[in-house]
């Protein structure tokens, strides 16, 4: 059968640059989905986009759907004749919509999506042309993009995410038309809004890619993104410098811009006694600008800017970059000087101006619980030691709020307050816990590894977890506009890579109890809603990394100690790759399965061979397996177990143990049960799946 390629690109005023991705992602999943479905299978897709079009490639889509049989299902057969066999009013009828006598209609069992017997008819369905199927699907599809936010227009008949402003749709050599609000469907398209603005007719799909690049636009997200990077990395080393990475801004300028065109510019090097994160921000937050860095990562006073077009002079685009720079980076000196006019101490006070939220007080309310909970935590995470450095740190951890460079720049809110801090003559511990008290900040950050700093970060999750459930404030399936989510995984990994044992309940509750201590009535339930939240996130992180959800139901239900139950689930995981072990958790399962729930162990004495084995093997292992738990060596634990098996196996295959005689029913669950609470000290092993 015929096929041919399909180009549809829908050309818009500027996109923004985070709707571009998801836009494309959703086109060819979708299309490939409604072809599929048409009979119209394509044997690949490919997307291309930039702020000014939405472009997608499908080949080889056939030219016409294959003839086919289908099935066109009817009333049930209880239905569709009587007792005796006639057809029903419901048999006639419905044969007479298909078009066919009732005598052609065929008895079908369990067809898709019903049980039972059914009448039913085979029909020949004649395929349509391709063209003709497109014409219906690509209109629906445009109009379908879920954007984050969309806009009407013209007719304001419909939305989307900038204003459609001509649409392509060429299936081989010929147009599939349709219309769009107004908007028909052509072989027209148009190059660099600036460089090559006017139309152009589109003859050949397979090098329209190429064409485009001809008048100054290229399509293809990944060329732009290289062309980006190794210009810009060509510039850096021209002063001598290196190109500060960063994949979130290189991500964002490849999608404002048709045409990339680096350019590098300078600044004045009296900004350099600038923090060096102020020029940083100010770059690439204000301007989308490359920071230029030296080998040892000291700034540089040179950036790289990314223009949108192939200027004639690229000195008049220079010197317009270095410009606003120089405003942006003069204010920040401002602000900056401005601030160390009064420290940090002196400004504690005044938070009391700040609403944290307004049913959690004060940014100075918050300020106090953490003086509390911090040296807390310290001391709950065996750094007892840096209590005082501690309480000096959340004394001091919000002030940097109320300075004029984090009212302008507030990405700066903590990287300022340890400036502040350091200026001020503050201990170098408390100044760093400041701003690591926000790490991580988004995906792929890294936490707080000062023993000041990761209590004061650990506190400041824990008071906002608390403070929002106590309230009834929690995330939903979407919405989580107070970041708890993150919150609860910056705890996990926080506690995760600093390898910190902490029994997260007790904590929880202590951060309740300051919240009341201090005049906030919070829900009873809210330390143990928390635990719950914050283990549903670890578990999700545990399966990423391919961990069985047994093994760690079987964890998580005996220890609220994330990192201990780390060691854990890895010590039984490790072991659990050989099929003899997986038996040994099988035999122990037994034992803790077997226990009426409820059951306390009674004094008693073993009785027989089997009993007596069993008992004295356990009182052999005891206190070496209690001593390996305590030392939080699970795997010597767990092999030691082992040799319970052969005993356990021979107890249950020669006793009765739900025997009919009370007294020696009691006692053999009582010897179970004294190794089963041993066990459970490891793990859950009821939750072990067979």
């Amino acid at each position: 059968m015929k096929a041919q390629n399909l180009l549809l690109e829908i050309g818009c005023e500027e996109l923004p640059a985070s709707f571009i991705k998801p836009a494309l992602d959703f086109l060819k999943t979708e299309l490939s989905k409604r072809l599929e479905d048409a009979f119209l299978k394509p044997s690949e897709i490919e997307t291309f986009g930039t702020p000014r079009r939405l472009i997608l490639l499908a080949y080889d889509i056939p030219e016409v759907q294959p003839d086919r049989e289908e099935l066109l299902v009817g009333p049930s057969v209880k239905a569709a004749f009587d007792s005796e066999g006639n057809p029903t009013k419901a048999a006639i009828g419905f044969a007479r919509s298909k078009g066919v006598a009732v005598e052609e209609l065929i008895k079908v069992s369990n067809p898709l999506g019903k049980k039972g017997e059914y009448v039913a008819i085979k029909k020949l369905v004649k395929g349509k042309p391709a063209k003709e199927i497109l014409a219906l699907i690509l209109p629906q599809l445009i109009l379908s993009i879920p954007f984050k936010k969309s806009m009407r227009w013209g007719s304001k008949k419909v939305r989307f995410g900038r204003p459609i402003r001509w649409i392509l749709a060429v299936y081989g050599r010929e147009i599939v038309t349709f219309e769009v609000d107004g908007i028909k469907s052509s072989n027209i398209s148009y190059g660099h809004r600036f460089l090559t603005p006017n139309g152009f007719e589109v003859e050949n799909v397979n090098e329209f890619i190429n064409g485009l690049e001809e008048k100054f636009v290229v399509a293809d997200i990944e060329k732009r993104k290289s062309i980006i990077l190794d210009v810009s990395e060509t510039l850096a080393k021209k002063v001598g410098g290196e190109l500060l990475k960063d994949e979130d801004l290189l991500e964002e300028v490849t999608n404002l811009v048709e045409y990339p065109y680096p350019i590098l510019g300078s600044f004045d090097k009296e900004f350099l006694n600038l923090p060096k994160e102020v020029p940083i921000v100010v770059m690439k937050d204000h301007q989308k600008f490359f920071s230029v860095v030296d080998n040892d990562g000291n700034l540089k006073n040179y950036f790289i800017g990314i223009s949108n077009i192939k200027p004639a002079d690229e000195s008049v685009i220079r010197k317009g970059y270095e410009k606003v720079l120089r405003a942006r980076l003069k204010d920040a000196l401002f602000f900056f000087n401005e601030d160390r006019k009064k420290t940090l101490e002196e400004r504690v006070p005044q938070l009391n101006g700040i609403v944290f939220h307004e049913k959690l007080g004060t940014m100075f309310d918050k300020t106090k619980r953490l003086e509390l909970l911090a040296p807390f935590v310290a001391e709950s995470t065996g750094k007892g030691r840096v209590k005082e450095k501690v309480e000096r740190a959340a004394l001091l951890s919000k002030a940097d709020l109320l300075t004029e460079m984090v009212n302008e720049f507030p990405e700066l809110q903590g990287t300022m307050g340890k400036y502040y801090a350091l200026l001020d003559g503050e201990d170098e511990s408390v100044a760093t816990a400041i701003e690591e008290q926000y790490f991580p900040r988004f995906s792929g950050d890294v936490v707080a590894r000062g023993e000041v700093g990761i209590s004061l970060s650990l506190s400041e999750k824990i008071d906002n977890l608390i403070g929002f459930f106590g309230v009834g404030i929690r995330p939903t399936g979407s919405a989580d506009p107070y970041s708890l989510r993150r919150n609860a995984i910056g705890l996990i990994q926080t506690i995760l890579e600093n390898r910190i044992h902490l029994n997260l309940l007790p904590v929880f509750q202590k951060a309740k109890e300051i919240y009341e201590d201090l005049g906030l009535k919070l829900s009873e339930s809210a330390p143990q809603e928390v635990l719950e939240f914050v283990k549903e996130r670890f578990k999700v992180l545990l399966r990423e990394r391919g961990f069985k959800i047994d093994t760690i139901e079987a964890i998580l239900s005996i220890t609220d100690d994330l990192y201990d139950a780390l060691l854990r689930i890895e010590a039984i995981e490790t072991l659990r790759k050989s099929e003899e072990f997986e038996n040994v958790l099988v035999t122990l399962r037994r034992v803790v399965n077997i226990i009426p729930k409820g059951f306390e162990a009674v004094d008693f004495e073993p009785e027989g061979k089997y009993e007596t084995e069993l008992y004295e093997k356990f009182l052999l292992i005891k206190e070496k397996l209690s001593k390996l738990i305590s030392s939080k060596n699970y795997r010597e634990a767990l092999l030691l177990i082992k040799e319970l098996k052969p005993f356990v196996d021979a107890f249950f295959e020669n006793v009765m143990v739900m025997d009919k005689d009370e007294n020696v029913k009691n006692r053999r669950l009582s010897l179970l049960k004294t190794i089963a609470n041993e066990l459970l000290s490891i793990a859950d092993f009821s939750k072990i799946a067979s």
